[in-house]
Formats: C-alpha cells, structure tokens, sequence
C-alpha cells in the first residue's frame, strides 16, 4: 500500500425522529477524494468566480440557497442559481467519487433501529471503499459533529478498522473546505433524486428552483451522476 491519503467528507440530510412525515429520509452523503489527485487550481478558480459575484465570505449550503434563507434571503432566484451552477461546474470537472446511505424512514420503527440500519450500511460501504481503493490504507474523515449519532456511527465504524491509519479532521468547518460543501450538496441532490423515485412531491421551492423534474436530471443531477459508487 502507499503512503496516498483517502479524504472523506460526510454530511447528511434529515432528522433523528420517528415518525416524521415532513421528512421522511435520512440521508449521508460522502464524497471521496483521492489526495494525490491536485484540486487547488479548480478550488481557486470556483473562488474567483464567487469572489466577481462579491461572495467571497459566503459558504456554500444548498439547502438556503434552495429556500432563499439565511444569507442568500435577499438574492434573487437568477442569482443563486448561478451560485448551484458555479458548484456544479466545479464538480463536473474534479475528479472524486460520493457515495449516499439512504434510509427510507417509514421502513423504520425507531431510533435505535434507524442508527442501527445506518451503522450497517456504513460498515458495508467501508468494505466497498477499502475494495475500491486497493492500494490506499491511510484515510481522512472530515465531518463538522453536527448531529452526534452520525458522529458516533463514523468513530464506531473507521476506529474498528485494524490496520489501517484512520484520522478524524478537528473543529471541521464547511467554510473552509469545498469539498465538505460538494457533500452537502450531494445530499440535496439525492434528497430531490429520491423524491422524485418515490413520486413524492417536491416542495414549492425545489419545483421552482429546479424547473420540475425532467429539468433536474437534465441540467442537474447528471453533472455529478456518473461519480456515483
């Protein structure tokens, strides 16, 4: 094996409560970037082009942007969907793959049970990224501790894995890496991708933000499809 590091950025998307009508998957997404593979040139430029549109001190984060909450509550619909292009443009050309452990919460009668299919499912997929990833025993979990079940389920699945150099990133911020942004918005994508398989409705805001569905996959979700495992 080489001394290459494997970075994993994780974010999720939903709540820890059953049952939950409003939200009714829970979703981690994690996007794996192989570090001998250079992305500072591709990182400068989509922070030039955030930097013309005077957003330097702005974080990427799908959901507001979405919504038009938070810091992007004053910006018009033209304007942050440029900013969701600008990040899907970055991604098209950067060479990662992510992977989304999805649950379908209805299929779910607890909390325990919830974490218990979570923690599973993640195991399961750290045995897909060590078969992938033949070569490589040092990995990189980038995760900001937002939700502490998902904490716990990451430390309880990489710490158990014997000889393999498993790091956990400290005080992890989403401002200061984009690659932690391009999870969160891998998140927002497979929640709308989900939706949309299930025939569930979107909300008022993703319609319109996202043109419907047959928009979606068309000028969305297929700039990022094909890094899937």
């Amino acid at each position: 094996m080489n001394d290459t590091k494997l970075s994993i950025f994780v974010d999720e998307s939903g709540r820890f409560q059953i049952p939950d009508k409003e939200s009714p998957y829970y979703i981690i997404s994690m996007v794996m970037h192989n570090q001998s593979s250079p992305i500072a040139e591709l990182v400068h430029d989509l922070d030039r082009h955030f930097s013309e549109m005077r957003l330097s001190n702005v974080c990427f984060h799908a959901g507001p942007i979405i919504r038009q909450k938070n810091a992007f509550a004053i910006m018009d619909w033209s304007f942050r969907n440029k900013i969701f292009r600008r990040m899907l443009a970055f991604a098209a050309k950067l060479d990662f793959r992510y992977h989304c452990l999805t649950i379908e919460k209805h299929f779910v009668n607890s909390l325990n049970q919830l974490i218990s299919r979570l923690q599973s499912e993640m195991e399961g997929f750290f045995d897909q990224i060590i078969k992938a990833y033949p070569d490589i025993s040092r990995f990189k979990i980038y995760y900001d501790c937002g939700q502490t079940p998902v904490t716990n389920i990451l430390l309880s699945t990489f710490k158990a894995r014997a000889g393999l150099d498993i790091e956990f990133a400290q005080a992890v911020r989403p401002e200061r890496y984009k690659l932690f942004q391009l999870a969160d918005m891998i998140a927002t994508l497979k929640l709308v991708e989900l939706k949309l398989e299930h025939g569930d409705r979107l909300t008022e805001s993703e319609f319109k933000f996202f043109g419907g569905p047959r928009n979606f996959k068309r000028n969305y979700l297929r700039f990022v499809k094909d890094k899937e495992i």
